[in-house]
């Protein structure tokens, strides 16, 4: 039985207001020497397909070399892991994202557990575990809510050494972006010059102690670049969404803006059901309500 213990955390005005002007905040330790150390034990079981649950990953059954330099990547992972569901739907965790982004409520849109292996220094123009410059919510256009955001946890230091996620400060303000679902591209350079005309690109590293971590907007452009340590560089992300948020549908007012967009699909629709339309929330035990706290 897990005996996680994640830290309560009071949002100040002070935070919000960071939050507000720079598109991210980074947060005071939330998890405990012991509870990181018994999340990493967890990542390795179900990259070996140790499930708590008689269920595949989500979205397609991954098969990976755990020898490989390449991402490894499990998107909701807390269907398959009781110490990831502990952590994804924890209302200490959604209680500080309601208050940071000023929402009375909040719901989890899904989450990723990812590895980035290390490749050594001398790896620096290994690119097949970048991560490329994107906005979030390019690849979520489908939800009605550009108020989204994301908590990364890092499980142990975490800095530009390791492949630490690096974030363009304000970027946020610049608006949804034309073509930014590009966080499979590993050119970090040739993105930096596609989209860097829009403002000021200030790349600041986000560094993390283990244990802490960063909330970022869904319209902050974010990317991280190789792990140039020998050691897997280890992080529990979990995507937010305003509770009362909606799909827009195959066809929505942004098509105006942005036509042919690849962001008008994802993975999570199929999770509404048959009847779905437009303005059908993202509710249900799929989308689980993190704040308010549901009693159970």
């Amino acid at each position: 039985m897990s005996t996680l213990k994640i830290h309560d955390i009071a949002v100040t005005d002070q935070n919000r207001a960071e939050y507000r002007e720079r598109g991210y905040w980074r947060t005071p330790k939330l998890l405990s020497d012991e509870s990181i150390a018994f999340l990493r034990g967890e990542f390795d079981r179900i990259f070996r397909k140790e499930y708590d649950r008689d269920l595949y990953p989500f979205d397609r059954v991954y098969e990976y070399d755990l020898n490989s330099p390449e991402l490894r990547k499990v998107n909701n992972g807390w269907w398959l892991n009781d110490a990831i569901r502990e952590v994804v739907t924890s209302p200490r965790l959604g209680r500080m994202i309601a208050g940071l982004t000023e929402q009375a409520g909040i719901r989890v849109w899904h989450d990723q557990v990812v590895v980035k292996p290390g490749v050594g220094p001398e790896g620096k123009n290994f690119r097949a575990a970048n991560i490329g410059w994107h906005q979030d919510y390019a690849h979520w256009q489908v939800a009605s809510s550009q108020e989204m955001c994301t908590l990364w946890i890092a499980l142990q230091d975490t800095d530009l050494t390791n492949g630490g996620m690096r974030t363009i400060v304000g970027s946020h303000r610049w608006g949804l972006s034309r073509d930014a679902e590009t966080f499979h591209e590993k050119d970090l350079d040739a993105l930096k010059d596609r989209f860097s005309a829009q403002g000021e690109w200030l790349d600041e590293p986000c560094v993390l102690k283990s244990g802490e971590a960063s909330v970022h907007h869904c319209l902050t452009f974010h990317g991280s670049g190789p792990n140039l340590t020998h050691d897997p560089r280890l992080s529990l992300i979990i995507h937010y969404m305003p509770n009362g948020t909606f799909y827009l549908g195959r066809v929505d007012p942004y098509q105006k803006i942005l036509p042919d967009r690849k962001g008008n699909r994802h993975a999570n629709v199929p999770l509404l059901g048959p009847n779905a339309g437009p303005g059908t929330p993202f509710d249900g035990e799929c989308f689980p309500q993190v704040w308010p706290a549901l009693v159970k």
